[in-house]
This record gives C-alpha cells, sequence and structure tokens, in this order.
C-alpha cells in the first residue's frame, strides 16, 4: 500500500549514493582523499592567530567539496564516518560559515552579513551594515571562527560589496583580538592574480592569504580507495581503466565509477559502459590537458 502523501520522508533513514554525479559532496562519509592536503590546512588552524587560505583549482577539481569538508568533518560522529576517516583535526568547538556567492543574496551586503551573523547566531541590527556588524562582531565573538567564502571571484564582480567592504574584511582577518577569525576562498587562480584581473576594484583583503593550496587528481592510493568503496566490485582490468582515463580527478572518477556500477546492477555485459562514460566526460575533458 502506497504510503500517504501527508506523511513526512525520515530522510535520516534514505542511504546515500555511492556516487555522485553534479552536485558537491556534502556528506564527510562520501569524501575521500586529500589527506596530504587537509594535515596541511588543519595545522594551520591548531594555534592562535587563524591563518587565512586560498584554494585554488579549476572547475570541478573538487574546492567546495573540500570547503564543506573542512566545516563538517570535526564535528561529525565516528558513527557516521568511515572506518578509515579521522575527525579529530582539531579540538571541537571552532564555528563555521559557509558564503556561497553563487547564491545571489550572498551578493548584496545587507544579506550576506545578516547570514554570517545569523549562522553565528548573533543579534542582527537594523539595518544591517558593515559598522554594525563589525561592532556585533566585537561584542560577541569569544570561539575560534573560519569564514569559508566559495567562489570568491563571484563577489568580486558584485557591486554592492565595494571596496569599503573588502577592507572590512581585511580588518576582520587582521587586527580582530586574539586572531580568532579566519578566512578560506576558493578561486580558479592564486589570489595576486584576482588583483589583477580586477584591477578597477583593487582590495588588500587579498594580501591576508599567506597560504595558497592548488587541488590536482588524488594520489593513486586514494583513487583506489574511492573506487573500491562501491558496493559492487569492480574487475581488476576495470579499475585500471578508470585510473588511466580518469586521471585520478574526483569528478571524473565519481561519472566512470556511476557508470560501471549502473552496468553492473543491470547486468550488463560488454563495453558499451565505457563508451557511455567517456561521452559523460566529455564536458571535463580540459582536468586532463
Amino acid at each position: 500500500m502506497p504510503a500517504s502523501p501527508g506523511l513526512p520522508i525520515s530522510f535520516s533513514a534514505m542511504n546515500h549514493s555511492p556516487f555522485m554525479i553534479g552536485p558537491p559532496i556534502t556528506e564527510p562519509r562520501q569524501f575521500f582523499g586529500r589527506e596530504y592536503l587537509l594535515k596541511r590546512i588543519f595545522d594551520l588552524w591548531k594555534c592562535m592567530p587563524l591563518q587565512h587560505i586560498a584554494i585554488v583549482g579549476a572547475k570541478r577539481s573538487g574546492k567546495t567539496s573540500l570547503l564543506h569538508y573542512l566545516r563538517r568533518i570535526i564535528d561529525t560522529p565516528r558513527d557516521q564516518l568511515r572506518p578509515d576517516q579521522r575527525n579529530n583535526w582539531l579540538i571541537p568547538g571552532y564555528q563555521w560559515v559557509f558564503v556561497d556567492f553563487q547564491d545571489p543574496r550572498m551578493c548584496h551586503q545587507d544579506s550576506l552579513l545578516r547570514h554570517i551573523l545569523m549562522e553565528l547566531n548573533m543579534p542582527v541590527a537594523e539595518p544591517c551594515d558593515l559598522v554594525s556588524f563589525m561592532e556585533i562582531l566585537d561584542m560577541y565573538l569569544e570561539i575560534p571562527t573560519l569564514i569559508l567564502l566559495d567562489e570568491i571571484t563571484v563577489g568580486i564582480n558584485a557591486p554592492e560589496l565595494d571596496e569599503q567592504f573588502w577592507w572590512g574584511m581585511r580588518s576582520l582577518g587582521s587586527n580582530y583580538p586574539g586572531g580568532k577569525i579566519g578566512f578560506v576562498l576558493t578561486a580558479h587562480c592564486p589570489p595576486e592574480q584576482l588583483l589583477l584581473d580586477h584591477d578597477s576594484k583593487p582590495s588588500p583583503f587579498f594580501n591576508i592569504f599567506g597560504h595558497v593550496f592548488t587541488l590536482g587528481p588524488l594520489t593513486e592510493a586514494e583513487a583506489r580507495i574511492f573506487i573500491a568503496s562501491s558496493p559492487i566490485p569492480f574487475a581488476k582490468s576495470d579499475i585500471e581503466w578508470i585510473l588511466t582515463k580518469s586521471g585520478r580527478w574526483p569528478a571524473l572518477l565519481q561519472i566512470l565509477c556511476y557508470t560501471r556500477l549502473i552496468a553492473l546492477e543491470e547486468q550488463e555485459t560488454g563495453t558499451s559502459w565505457k563508451k557511455e562514460a567517456l561521452q559523460r566526460m566529455k564536458p571535463y575533458d580540459y582536468l586532463l590537458e
């Protein structure tokens, strides 16, 4: 008997997809690899002042997925992780604010500042301008806080986020007592290149990012662990083919593994799945150049 449409769906009881094509990874259990990079980043936040980090990479290189992992892994219980995952990179208690500049609301100063304050469970002034925002932080912020700025280029191009706004962000990152505020940005190029590309809106904000990490493919060991997570094991020859054709890029591994898994579930024989997988990969061939 079908369930009544009025009954709520228990999303917590739903299984996670083994492979994801398109959306960024938001569940820590579904994130693989980047161990060396994670150690480098978290080590920078073990002491005060918090240091500022730029994560650089091509489209579909995994920048957004990495931001979600950074903000969620510390507070995710062990029973919601894979056995090989660690969540003790930092002591619990840090605050995290995720800002997606592709959300048009984040390109308006009032709604952006409100979002940050609400995520930090702080009062919101009326009007919520830059001055009142900084005063509220001065009064209430006591916990180390990381503000994650995804797709910063969109934010730079937003008319309401003017030079004065970025000066204010620099002040928070440079002069806040105790160094309790750290920024992380993602972009397709390093901060110094952002300054050159947007010389009509110069900003010293980008000068505070002393650590720049570029995302590349996963290591071979990390890619093999990811492939081995398939609920139906792949043949050795298929694993080697996937490693070669993907270049070990996470987005391409997701596509190839998903396509192979579906073929196995549907008991398809032959190599037609390879043709389909390569076709799905075509929009992202630039990763392999």
